[in-house]
């Protein structure tokens, strides 16, 4: 057939002239993203809104463009030829030359910004430049430490919104942070257990194994359920089945994938679902989890007495014996709580209501580390500040004895490596943690003589979140971490496991050889809040995977050891 005669059917059209087969909405989107790129960068406010308009035009226009000649799309209400000219590059190439000009200059986290909902081109923009946010992890990350509250155009109520946004476009990707869904995680399975009241649930995979970042949720459920079971529970969503495995969207946010299994296969399952490889094969060998074997029991009997459920993912763990696994701190071994912040800079509660909520928790001391008077987007504290502050803990100290609070200083780790303040200011505190919050873009090497400058500083006693990463979101900085450990070795400093779910940094992988070199590890939960406090939790998490013992853990001391320590230094 002629090409001239043949049907202009929409497969012709996809496959001759669109051939990136983009449809109305999809170009719509494309002129919704360059309008606000454009916005973000501040250019002609008109031409800006003229893009904006062709995404609402667009959006609405019942017939494909793609089937459309130029001059017809010219013709559309509201599409110029300036516009036109722009579909029809869309519908060749599959992209915009200016568009791809504008995301060129574009960092990707903000761009990933822009799809979060509430937040505009123009807020964005106050962020970025205010505070050098480039992610949406990132921006999380400032609305924990209520940086957002400072800007203009921004509140509480914003902060918080846009907290919950973030977490949903977040958790809305392939992978999850266990700290910030585990709230949900809980009220989940219990939704579940209400529904399936005769059946037992529990969780497998990484969920179990308190992963610090999720790659997939999965839950075991006996007896065997069906997808109809599911489907009546509210908020539930099926994606796909094949056999007993359902994989269900729930409340349009969480990913889960449940097995279900029969009672007699439950053991077995939960064992394969949730060890790594070369152990489960171990433990499957005779038939040793067949029925309602006894797990505890089976692992035991195969040199695996009392192994924690965190390791079980670990590889080669079957080569270590059970003196590598005995003696692992727990939450219960924490007695003090390190690195902490309060309204003196960006913290949500006052010096006292953190101190107070600490002792109410049962913890022996704490340790107040604000931030210092370099961190200015943190309302960093000047030295006439600090001395008030100090003067403050005088008095707190005298009201919650025997409790003690520290007095403790966040001191950034400036671009040579030295730390905030004059030694007159640094020889006041009780306790220091050094950290870097500026200029994370170091190669390597000079990125190693700051750190190493900062932790052979007689004044530094815990060196804080080493990399300054952020999960899913930033790499961190680029450090060797044995010449680091290796120097806060030499130097008596300790290195901070900093418990935020989105940082858990230094990485649990560094722990055998924190231990090894006998350097401290300090969980600390950065607290910008009286909540955050119970980050700590998710630190001791990933360092029970690390294989971090109690006696390793600075703060696991008591109160006197603590001090002890501190004196040496």
């Amino acid at each position: 057939m002629d090409i001239l005669t043949e049907d202009l059917t929409l497969s012709y059209f996809q496959k001759h002239i669109n051939p990136h087969g983009m449809n109305n909405k999809e170009i719509a989107r494309q002129f919704s993203l360059l309008a606000s790129l454009m916005e973000l960068h501040g250019e002609n406010a008109f031409k800006t809104k003229s893009y904006a308009s062709a995404y609402l035009i667009i959006r609405k226009w019942e017939h494909p463009l793609e089937e459309l000649s130029a001059e017809d799309i010219d013709r559309i209400p509201g599409i110029g030829k300036s516009v036109s000219a722009k579909i029809q590059e869309l519908l060749s190439s599959g992209t915009m030359e200016v568009m791809e000009g504008y995301k060129a200059k574009t960092p990707e986290g903000i761009q990933q910004l822009l799809s979060v909902r509430g937040l505009g081109p123009k807020k964005i923009r106050v962020i970025w430049d205010e505070l050098n946010v480039e992610s949406p992890a990132e921006l999380l990350y400032a609305c924990e430490e209520n940086r957002l509250i400072k800007l203009s155009g921004f509140g509480l109520k914003t902060q918080e919104d846009l907290k919950n946004k973030i977490h949903y476009f977040l958790d809305s990707q392939d992978r999850y942070l266990y700290g910030n869904i585990e709230e949900e995680l809980e009220l989940f399975k219990q939704k579940l257990q209400s529904a399936l009241h005769a059946h037992r649930i529990e969780w497998v995979g990484d969920v179990a194994t308190y992963a610090p970042v999720i790659s997939s949720i999965n839950c075991l459920i006996t007896p065997e359920l069906s997808a109809e079971q599911l489907l009546a529970i509210a908020g539930i969503e099926l994606l796909s089945s094949a056999e007993s495995v359902f994989t269900i969207k729930y409340e349009e946010r969480l990913e889960v994938t449940v097995h279900g299994c029969p009672e007699d296969d439950f053991v077995s399952q939960f064992a394969e679902l949730t060890m790594a490889a070369p152990l489960f094969e171990i433990m499957a060998h005779g038939g040793r989890l067949s029925g309602d074997a006894d797990l505890p029991s089976a692992l035991a009997e195969e040199g695996f007495d009392n192994l924690p459920i965190e390791l079980w993912d670990k590889k080669n763990i079957e080569d270590a014996g059970p003196s590598y696994w005995a003696g692992l701190m727990t939450v219960d071994d924490i007695r003090g709580i390190l690195h902490n912040h309060s309204t003196y800079s960006d913290g949500m509660n006052s010096l006292l209501d953190m101190a107070e909520y600490v002792r109410d928790q049962g913890y022996e001391y704490f340790g107040i580390c604000d931030h210092s008077k370099s961190a200015f987007y943190a309302n960093g504290l000047s030295p006439e500040r600090v001395l008030e502050q100090m003067e403050e803990i005088d008095q707190i100290n005298k009201k919650l004895a025997p409790f003690k609070v520290f007095k403790g200083i966040e001191s950034d780790i400036l671009n040579d490596g030295s730390l905030d303040y004059e030694a007159d200011i640094l020889e006041r505190f009780d306790l220091i943690v050094a950290s870097v919050h500026s200029n994370l873009r170091m190669d390597e090497e000079k990125a190693m003589k700051r750190l190493i400058t900062a932790i052979e500083n007689p004044f530094t006693h815990i060196l804080g979140h080493p990399t300054g990463r952020l999960l899913l979101a930033r790499e961190g900085y680029p450090i060797d971490h044995r010449k680091v450990i290796d120097a806060c070795a030499a130097n008596g400093v300790a290195i901070e496991l900093n418990a935020n779910p989105l940082r858990l940094d230094v990485d649990y992988t560094w722990l055998d050889y924190c231990m090894e070199k006998e350097v401290p590890v300090s969980i600390n939960p950065d607290a910008h809040s009286r909540a955050q406090v119970d980050y700590v939790k998710y630190g001791v998490f990933a360092a029970r995977k690390g294989g971090l013992k109690k006696e390793a853990c600075l703060n696991t001391r008591t109160l006197h050891e603590f001090q002890n320590w501190l004196n040496k230094k």
